[in-house]
């Protein structure tokens, strides 16, 4: 019988022929400019949004020129297990795409058996059995058709690429969280030597209250209020001391390392962080092209409008192709000589006929999955918008809290150091200077929680930018 080679290759020509909608890469509406940055006094200090510095988003926790906190951020991308997870996420996704891949192929496999048959033809020799002995290669081939394998392919091809974009998210996260953790840690590191520096300005206080009473110039009432206030001030430092503690074991956990690590290492106090007064700032645009969560929304949607063909490609028919070469006998014997030679083809067509809907109900479940996965799309777009306007509001109202509670701590200090001087001359009552000393403590605590606080709304802009999502170890 003479065979015509072309067809199969018509066959695989139309195998580029996809069901479904060609996915189009979306292209998100946003506004020109942040109304945070507009709405911004002047007196606050300004982001600079003339230029996008890609290597000052890479690592942008330099900025802030702390060595510590570069050397833990070091420790952190080579040791949190979260990011390390990440990576084992982008191993199965391309293992599933090499997966889905692999249907586009023939599959061959090596064959041996042995079958015991009743004579074919009942009508000669009736009650004669007979034995078939194979060994050789068996191929099967199903001609992806109407690209129900291809939109599969293209899926896979989506879903990796969201898992890159997972592990960038991971490294936006994990920059994000460490340097707010020890923003956090050097802040109650802050906090507690203004507590204990005032509570032995305190308690030289009382022990002076109480000997001006014991010599007959002050009061009891100067002595119970010194007390109390002492005693209030020294309250304070068991809750500093355990978020000092709970910020110390958050940073071991970030780098990857069990509680007690990083004791010996941050156990010097050193300055908060201060915010640099500039940073880069990029358009809403270029915001949204630069954070890996909007880039996992998009390929999420792509992945599902893929399966949408895939669906639909479902009610077409599914045409295969097998093959056998190999060895064929009725005698074990005989089974290796060149007269047991044998090969054979085969092209079967399955065409959905009588399937009760699961067909259209798959269809349908694609379409919803893709409709979800679009709105899915928008709100992370929405979601994106307002985390970077609301960070940018947060740290231009924090600076000007910042600079004008500077300026209270510089003038309670004066108030201070003057009320002391008019009790001395007798102008004052000795109240009046312990009201001085605790108002002066308490802006000197506030001052210090609003450095922490700018620091880590500045923090949360980078966050918002999409910063650290090519975060690298520092090479030194």
């Amino acid at each position: 019988m003479k065979r015509n080679p072309y067809w199969f290759l018509l066959l695989s020509g139309l195998s580029g022929c996809a069901m479904g909608p060609d996915y189009q890469e979306k292209i998100p509406a946003v506004p020109e400019h942040w109304q945070a940055e507009q709405q911004a006094p002047k007196s606050a200090s300004r982001l600079n949004s003339e230029s996008t510095n890609p290597e000052t988003l890479k690592t942008w926790w330099k900025n802030f020129g702390d060595a510590g906190l570069n050397r833990l951020m070091d420790k952190a991308l080579t040791g949190n297990l979260d990011v390390k997870m990440a990576l084992a996420r982008i191993d199965q996704a391309r293992a599933e795409r090499r997966s889905t891949r692999a249907e586009l192929f023939p599959t061959v496999n090596g064959v041996a058996g042995a079958q015991r048959n009743d004579n074919p033809f009942p009508g000669f020799a009736p009650g004669i059995k007979f034995n078939l002995f194979e060994v050789g290669f068996d191929a099967l081939w199903e001609i992806d058709l109407f690209g129900r394998q291809q939109r599969r392919l293209e899926a896979a091809t989506a879903d990796l690429d969201a898992a890159g974009e997972e592990y960038r998210q991971a490294l936006v996260t994990l920059t994000a969280e460490l340097t707010r953790s020890y923003i956090d840690y050097r802040s109650l590191q802050n906090q507690l030597r203004i507590t204990h520096s005032n509570l032995d300005a305190q308690q030289h206080t009382l022990k002076l209250t109480g000997k001006l009473f014991k010599e007959g110039v002050g009061t009891r009432h100067d002595v119970v209020r010194a007390r109390a206030q002492t005693e209030a001030t020294e309250a304070q430092i068991p809750a500093l001391e355990a978020g000092l503690i709970s910020a110390l074991h958050q940073l071991e956990v970030l780098i990857g390392q069990q509680p007690g690590t990083l004791t010996a290492e941050l156990k010097q106090p050193v300055e908060v962080p201060p915010a640099p007064t500039q940073a880069i700032l990029t358009s809403p645009a270029e915001t949204i092209r630069q954070r890996p969560d909007i880039r996992i929304a998009e390929r999420r949607l792509a992945a599902a409008t893929a399966m949408q063909g895939a669906a639909i490609a479902e009610l077409f028919p599914k045409i295969s192709l097998s093959a056998f070469l190999g060895l064929r006998n009725t005698d074990i014997e005989s089974l290796f000589k060149s007269a047991a030679f044998s090969y054979g083809t085969a092209a079967n067509l399955l065409q959905p006929l009588l399937n009760f809907g699961r067909i259209q109900a798959g269809i349908d479940l694609a379409e919803a999955r893709q409709k979800e996965a679009y709105l899915g799309y928008q709100k992370a777009v929405l979601d994106a918008l307002q985390e970077t306007e609301t960070a940018l509001a947060h740290y231009l109202k924090e600076e000007i809290r910042r600079q004008a509670l500077s300026r209270s701590v510089a003038d309670l200090q004066e108030s201070v150091r003057l009320s002391q001087l008019r009790f001395k001359e007798g102008v004052i009552s000795f109240l009046d200077v312990l009201d001085a000393q605790r108002v002066l403590y308490a802006a000197e605590i506030e001052l210090a929680r609003s450095e922490a606080a700018a620091s880590t709304h500045l923090v949360a802009v980078y966050k918002a930018l999409g910063g650290g999502a090519k975060a690298t170890v520092s090479q030194s």
